[in-house]
C-alpha cells in the first residue's frame, strides 16, 4: 500500500486504541508508516536512507519490520520513555500497516519464522485495493470528525 493509506490506517488504529484521543491518532498515523523504513525506495526510506539501507540489506522488505515481533518491540521501547497510550498507539499503527500490506501481498508476520502470511494478488489490482482502502479510511475519519463536532 502507499504511504498515505498506511498513515490513514495508523490514524484510525491509534484513535481507536486510545478510546478516541486525537493525539493517539497522530501517533498511530506516524507509526503507520514506520514498517516501510525497510525499503530504501519508499517515501520514508528515501528520507531516512541511513536507516533504510542497512535494514533492507539485513532483513529485506516485509520481514522483521512487518512482524508482530517488531510491533511489540517498538511498543515496549516507546513505553520505556513515555506513557502507555503512546506505546499502544505505536503498536496499533504498525499493526494497521501490516494488515494493509497483507491485503496486497504477503509479509513475515511471525518473523523470525519464514512463513509468509497474506493475500497474494495480481499486480494490476494493487492500485484499486489501495484506493478503495484509502477511500474507506477517509470516510471513516470523516465520520469520526462529524460525530465529534455534531
Amino acid at each position: 500500500m502507499e504511504w498515505s493509506t498506511h498513515a490513514l490506517s495508523g490514524m484510525v488504529a491509534g484513535y481507536t486504541v486510545t478510546g478516541g484521543d486525537w493525539q493517539g491518532a497522530v501517533v498511530g498515523g506516524i507509526a503507520g508508516v514506520l514498517p516501510d523504513l525497510d525499503e530504501p525506495k519508499s517515501k520514508f526510506g528515501k528520507l531516512f536512507f541511513f536507516i533504510a539501507v542497512p535494514l533492507h540489506s539485513i532483513f529485506g522488505h516485509r520481514t522483521f519490520t512487518h512482524s508482530l515481533l517488531f510491533s511489540l518491540l517498538a511498543g515496549l521501547f516507546i513505553f520505556l520513555f513515555t506513557e502507555w497510550w503512546v506505546a499502544l498507539s505505536v503498536s496499533a499503527g504498525i499493526l494497521a500497516h501490516i494488515a494493509g500490506d497483507m491485503l496486497t501481498g504477503k509479509v513475515k508476520f511471525f518473523y523470525p519464522s519464514a512463513k509468509s502470511v497474506g493475500i497474494p494478488i495480481p499486480s494490476f489490482s494493487f492500485t484499486w485495493i489501495d484506493r478503495i482502502t484509502r477511500l474507506l479510511l477517509v470516510l471513516t475519519i470523516g465520520w469520526i470528525v462529524l460525530t465529534k463536532v455534531i
